[in-house]
């Protein structure tokens, strides 16, 4: 069967795929391969390349508008915003990427299908590209956990995923509304610090619910030495304490309303990060090993009872050995995370991009990890090639 006659008669989603390239301009090139082989007709790529030394692709496709401001942006909202200001033909929905990203075949079909079934915003599942480092398969360690129990579950039970940043699809209406606010912010402040948390707790608050599509696999790239951790975790936790206000009072209002997205997903968005949770813990039971033996017993229990359950998620989530051998090295990890803690500030000066290396092609990464998601096959082979 032709692709034509698969996708007539269907009520199809029309894409928008931006990708922001800021300086590394080499390790984009492999997504925008991996998303010109999708098994789906209806997109077109919009890449930004802010601060490249490049002045015409290496390629050049009808599906393809490479996009280079005359003046460098320095961030990715505004990478955003300059993509969506220069979209020839309105789209139904945009999907962002990271430059380092890689998709298979299949990917865009399964958004549609959520898309189809009603959903304005889908999240895909974020796998790790690379796992050849300790600090690599510690990051993806954390990624296994968070897909699980802040992704799968909370849609599972009938509320929403949260947004991982890239591989997310949302309608042109509703993303193009969540950006001008943030440039909004940029204007003010010189940096946006994850506009994917602003766009999440709006469309919550709106009354939609944010689909999880597990098998919409990409492949993200994980940081791979302590300089990388600590940078990249001052502006997560950044984003994690300037958003958490929002939450809290977006939280009271589901609460007030019986609006039971809104509960369990501000609930989800509150949760401190794990290192913070443990060590609280920790420095706790030190305490009350002197004032109250009874209550560091007690913390001790929980302390064992949540490594167990850390662990039974991720053999649900089907994380690989070379993820589950990283366990014993986590502290180097939580020492990278500190790090950044004590660097939180200078997030709120810099966007502090990640710079990335691991450059490979979609087919290499997809023939040698297939069989991790052999469980989901039921999911995406349904899609045609």
């Amino acid at each position: 069967m032709s692709k034509k006659t698969e996708f007539e008669g269907k009520k199809e989603s029309d894409f928008a795929c931006i990708i922001t390239v800021y300086k590394e301009m080499d390790i984009a090139w492999p997504l925008v391969r991996s998303l010109l082989a999708q098994n789906y007709p209806h997109f077109h790529i919009y890449l930004v390349a802010d601060e490249v030394e490049m002045v015409q692709p290496p390629f050049f496709h009808e599906k393809l508008s490479f996009l280079k401001p005359a003046k460098g942006l320095r961030s990715k909202v505004a990478s955003i915003d300059y993509a969506l200001n220069r979209i020839d033909k309105t789209p139904t929905h945009v999907v962002i990427f990271d430059p380092d990203n890689l998709v298979p075949a299949h990917f865009l079909s399964a958004l549609d299908t959520y898309h189809s079934s009603g959903f304005p915003v889908v999240q895909g599942r974020r796998i790790a590209k690379n796992m050849n480092s300790t600090y690599a398969a510690l990051d993806a360690l954390g990624d296994y956990f968070y897909d699980y129990t802040v992704r799968k579950v909370p849609f599972s039970l009938g509320s929403s995923s949260v947004i991982a940043g890239s591989g997310m699809s949302v309608k042109f209406d509703l993303y193009r509304k969540s950006i001008s606010k943030e440039m909004e912010e940029l204007k003010r402040h010189g940096v946006v610090i994850a506009e994917d948390k602003s766009l999440q707790l709006m469309l919550v608050n709106m009354g939609h619910r944010i689909a999880y599509a597990e098998e919409a696999i990409i492949f993200d790239e994980k940081v791979t030495s302590f300089h990388q951790v600590s940078r990249q975790r001052s502006r997560w936790l950044n984003s994690y304490f300037k958003h958490s206000g929002e939450a809290l009072h977006s939280l009271f209002k589901g609460i007030l309303k019986g609006d039971w997205n809104r509960i369990w997903f501000c609930v989800t968005t509150l949760m401190p990060p794990l290192f913070i949770l443990v060590l609280t813990s920790f420095f706790l039971g030190v305490f009350f090993l002197f004032v109250n033996l009874p209550m560091t017993l007690l913390l001790g229990l929980s302390l064992g009872v949540f490594s167990a359950g850390f662990l039974i998620i991720l053999l649900l989530n089907h994380a690989p050995s070379r993820v589950l051998y990283a366990i014993p090295h986590i502290p180097l990890f939580v020492w990278g995370q500190i790090s950044g803690l004590l660097n939180i500030r200078k997030a709120n000066k810099d966007f502090r991009a990640t710079s990335h290396d691991h450059i490979v092609e979609i087919d290499e990464v997809w023939q040698n990890r297939k069989e991790e998601f052999r469980h989901l096959s039921r999911l995406w082979e349904k899609y045609p090639d």
